[in-house]
Formats: structure tokens, C-alpha cells, sequence
């Protein structure tokens, strides 16, 4: 958790340089969309809170797939 924790700072930080927000934002959705099982329930469960809304469409996508399963 402490990884994104930082993720969620840099994606957050206004002084961030937007490239490198970018860059985070792109590579957790990839990561979201084609190695979800990377993630405990309890990431995704946080990640689908973001205020980016990238990030917790791709979470809440895999928590609904879960639910179904």
C-alpha cells in the first residue's frame, strides 16, 4: 500500500510535474486492466477512491468481476 500511497501523492501534487502525474495515472491502468490479480481486494477497494477518474473506473471494473465470480 505504501507504493501507491506515493502514487496517490504525485497523481495529487499540483507542484508534480503533469508529465510524470501522467505517467503514474497511465501506468496503474495498465497494470489495472492486464495484471489485476496483482492486486488484494483492500488496493483495489482504495484505488476505486481516487479522485482521478481513470484509475477507479479500472478498479471498480475488476471489484464488480470479482463480485460476479
Amino acid at each position: 500500500m505504501s507504493t501507491f500511497e506515493a502514487f496517490h501523492e504525485i497523481v495529487t501534487d499540483d507542484n508534480a510535474p503533469q508529465i510524470i502525474r501522467g505517467h503514474v495515472v497511465d501506468a496503474l491502468q495498465y497494470a489495472l486492466r492486464n495484471h489485476a490479480g496483482y492486486f488484494t481486494r483492500k488496493e483495489l477497494q482504495w484505488l476505486a477512491q481516487w479522485d482521478d477518474t481513470r484509475i477507479p473506473i479500472a478498479a471498480e471494473k475488476i471489484l464488480n468481476e470479482m463480485k460476479a465470480a
